[in-house]
């Protein structure tokens, strides 16, 4: 996997998507800093001394979502020893904290070109805004020790060239080992669904990787773009 670093950038993801063209598949990006950071539904993402990073994939990118669970079941894999689980779609969590956050984005002209999957992970932190103190942690604040960034950085590349080898032959348990560290099994979840605000119970996380939740008695199989969770972390 070859590597890029900068000391700043506007935002890992950019840089992939506009350059996919002349990269190899499995380029890194990393940067110290990001300028335009960015977070799922167009959020900002605020960084401080945490470890930033995009992957490109070019290569095996038909079922191209299914990428945003593979990094994640990646990561959780990494940090085991700090028991982290999965907050569908995107995030990663230990105890009720964010740790980590996953923003997929893919080129499209016609047909899909290039899937890029940018990573944030908290790692040395020790302090955030206001708004993010309830709900977000990071690992040195969890460990009471400071991580070494480029350390992480190597495991997690390599592991996933593992873990993405093994989803190209289809021998990946990605979602069999999301679904045994998945946080939001049993809580109750507000979401827009066909045009209307509901709320349910989550019973898991299908094979397909949908989230599966209990409405009225119905069984809704719910994708990433159809869902909006709110109200799970604990205040």
């Amino acid at each position: 996997m070859k590597l890029i670093r900068f000391k700043e950038i506007n935002s890992t993801n950019t840089y992939l998507k506009e350059n996919y063209n002349s990269l190899d598949n499995l380029t890194v990006v990393v940067a110290n800093h990001q300028t335009m950071g960015k977070g799922r539904l167009g959020r900002t993402w605020i960084d401080n001394d945490d470890l930033l990073f995009s992957i490109l994939i070019k290569d095996g990118i038909e079922k191209a979502t299914d990428y945003s669970l593979l990094i994640a079941s990646t990561i959780i894999k990494v940090l085991d020893k700090y028991n982290p689980t999965v907050k569908w779609p995107n995030d990663i969590m230990i105890g009720d904290k964010k740790i980590c956050g996953i923003l997929l984005e893919a080129v499209t002209k016609e047909k899909i070109k290039c899937v890029v999957i940018g990573i944030g992970i908290n790692v040395n932190t020790t302090s955030f805004p206001d708004d993010l103190r309830v709900k977000a942690s990071s690992l040195k604040l969890i460990s009471n020790e400071s991580i070494n960034k480029e350390e992480l950085l190597t495991t997690i590349i390599n592991k996933f060239n593992e873990e993405y080898n093994k989803y190209l032959n289809k021998e990946s348990d990605y979602i069999l080992n999301i679904s045994n560290h998945f946080y939001l099994n049993n809580k109750k979840v507000s979401f827009y669904y066909q045009g209307k605000d509901c709320e349910g119970i989550v019973l898991g996380i299908s094979n397909n990787g949908e989230l599966i939740v209990d409405y009225n008695s119905q069984e809704l199989y719910l994708k990433s773009g159809e869902v909006t969770l709110e109200e799970t972390y604990k205040k």
